[in-house]
């Protein structure tokens, strides 16, 4: 029975190997094809036809030439044998994990013998890297979720009292200039009561839009809570910042938000302030109270106009 199981065992093996989903292939020690069955074919891109006989560099060529099989990103062919040719037979056993051309992955494994014959198992891991993908997507998301306001799409107060914190070290790491401004809208407590949350919900959104429409793309706007907003303006002297930031306001001024009312409009008060480069307590928080204290002075003196610290 043993002798019978045993003489069996062979003939098991490569029904296996010719059945299989799984690739696998063999290559000689001067990396001609000696074996490869149907489903390394198609990984491949050359099911139909038959490799053996062929140089490894063949499969390579007929890939690059007929754009089958691997997903080949090499600017030309010459590239696309070099980057392959630095990293085959590089180790006695390698694991690594390609893109298919047709969007599946596969995980191929080469294991190099002594006598130098070279065994290539591809498996299917299309499922498993899409599985990661939306994971990592999800993971995303929620971070993003994290770190951005509901209402406004702005990040958040979190989000960028972390953003303001890592600008102001940089900032005084090399002694270059930032300034901060804080924004609050004008009697925004009546349009609520006026109009309805729904319609202050919209001018919040307005603004939020408007404010990062019209800023600098390395300035970064963020609603801090309620009506209260924050822009930092990194590599920007106070005075540079005033410029800036009245220039949305001119702007602001000729625009009108129809969804809350036909023509309405609104204003904001802001108070500005900049990091000092001499003293070395100032920080993100100090920062952030002289805007502060700056935005209700300009409050108290009439609305709609800048304070500075």
């Amino acid at each position: 029975m043993e002798m019978q199981r045993g003489e069996a065992l062979p003939q098991l093996i490569m029904d296996y190997v010719h059945q299989s989903e799984n690739g696998i292939a063999v290559l000689d020690a001067d990396d001609r094809f000696v074996f490869h069955n149907d489903a390394f074919a198609r990984m491949f891109g050359f099911g139909g036809q038959s490799m053996v006989g062929r140089l490894h560099d063949d499969m390579l060529i007929w890939q690059y030439e007929n754009r089958r099989g691997i997903n080949i990103e090499k600017p030309s062919l010459q590239a696309w044998l070099d980057h392959v040719h630095a990293r085959h037979r590089s180790a006695p056993f390698r694991n690594f994990e390609i893109d298919l051309i047709d969007g599946r992955w596969i995980l191929l494994s080469v294991q190099v013998h002594p006598n130098g014959e070279a065994v290539m198992f591809c498996s299917d891991i299309t499922r498993q890297k899409t599985t990661e993908r939306e994971l990592a997507e999800a993971r995303a998301e929620v971070e993003r979720l994290a770190m951005t306001d509901e209402l406004t799409g702005l990040p958040n107060r979190r989000h960028f009292l972390q953003r303001l914190d890592a600008e102001v070290a940089r900032a005084r790491r090399y002694r270059r200039p930032m300034c901060l401004a804080m924004l609050d809208l004008d009697h925004f407590k009546q349009v609520n009561d006026r109009y309805g949350h729904a319609a202050g919900d919209e001018v919040l959104r307005h603004f939020a839009g408007f404010v990062r429409g019209s800023l600098r793309a390395s300035d970064v706007v963020g609603r801090l809570g309620g009506e209260e907003f924050a822009v930092l303006m990194p590599e920007t002297p106070l005075e540079n910042g005033a410029y800036v930031l009245r220039r949305v306001a001119d702007l602001l001024a000729d625009a009108r938000v129809d969804a809350v009312e036909a023509g309405f409009a609104y204003t904001f008060s802001a108070g500005m302030a900049s990091l000092p480069l001499t003293e070395e307590g100032a920080n993100g928080q100090t920062l952030l109270a002289g805007a502060d204290q700056a935005m209700y002075r300009a409050k108290s003196a009439g609305r709609n106009r800048i304070g500075f610290a």
